[in-house]
């Protein structure tokens, strides 16, 4: 609180009693007056410096109640805010990891279902073949056996080469598509990361704002309180000792000729 705005209307006030006093009463310029009034002026200066400095006491004690109790509540928001994000972070990183494991189960079963039935599966591709390939080398032993030799050789070859090809087209295709739906689910996961991340960024930049416009009306309105009563109790004081001091100096006037 600022006490030379105070100091300077104690000043005014006693400038204008002094004034008043000196219009209403005619022996104010003699020799005793202006002693007494030398002598009232020092008391009552005396007066407004032991209010003067009350008052700034007063005040820088409460000030600095304020500014403990104002950096308390700074703190305090510091602490709900940090819990805030805390809780948000963890949330999220649950339901991330939760995703995750999620994908990975599911490529991890199909993975299992298909290792589980492809050696299965082209056995009995296999088998057909080579059933067949064995009844028609059978039925064709006794008409050329050198012949069906060769010509069996050469199935077989083809066979394999084709059974070659076939595998490898689908171990490539399996690995490209495994790669895809992997690369799918960390781009969807990405997305979403980067979503949520902006929503609570901004959602928590709003409620920073919203708190810090609520607090600054609180302290603004909490000042604007105190310094209006501190106001009112000195005017009120000031008033009471003008009275006093007045009330005093007749009585020395009104008894000098008793």
């Amino acid at each position: 609180m600022k006490v030379k705005g105070l100091k300077k209307k104690i000043i005014a006030g006693v400038f204008a009693t002094s004034v008043v006093i000196s219009s209403g009463v005619v022996f104010a310029s003699t020799p005793a007056g202006e002693g007494l009034r030398d002598w009232y002026n020092g008391l009552f200066n005396e007066s407004v410096a032991s209010i003067e400095s009350e008052v700034e006491s007063m005040t820088t004690e409460r000030f600095s109640e304020l500014e403990s109790e104002y950096a308390q509540v700074k703190s305090d928001a510091a602490i709900d805010i940090d819990l805030s994000r805390e809780l948000s972070t963890g949330q999220s990183l649950e339901e991330i990891i939760s995703a995750k494991l999620d994908h990975i189960e599911g490529i991890d079963a199909e993975k299992a279902a298909i290792l589980e039935s492809i050696g299965y599966e082209y056995y009995n591709v296999f088998l057909d073949a080579y059933l067949e390939i064995d009844r028609l080398a059978s039925e064709g032993e006794a008409f050329a056996t050198n012949d069906l030799t060769n010509y069996t050789s050469d199935l077989g070859d083809e066979a394999v080469t084709q059974l070659t090809t076939d595998l490898t087209t689908a171990k490539e295709n399996a690995v490209q598509e495994l790669e895809e739906a992997i690369r799918a689910a960390q781009e969807e996961l990405a997305a979403e990361v980067s979503s949520h991340e902006t929503a609570t960024t901004e959602n928590l930049s709003n409620w920073l704002g919203w708190t810090i416009d609520d607090l600054r009306a609180s302290v603004t309105t909490l000042l604007d309180e105190l310094v209006t009563e501190q106001e009112a109790i000195i005017v009120a004081k000031a008033q009471e000792l003008e009275d006093d001091a007045k009330a005093a100096l007749d009585a020395v006037v009104e008894g000098i000729n008793q």
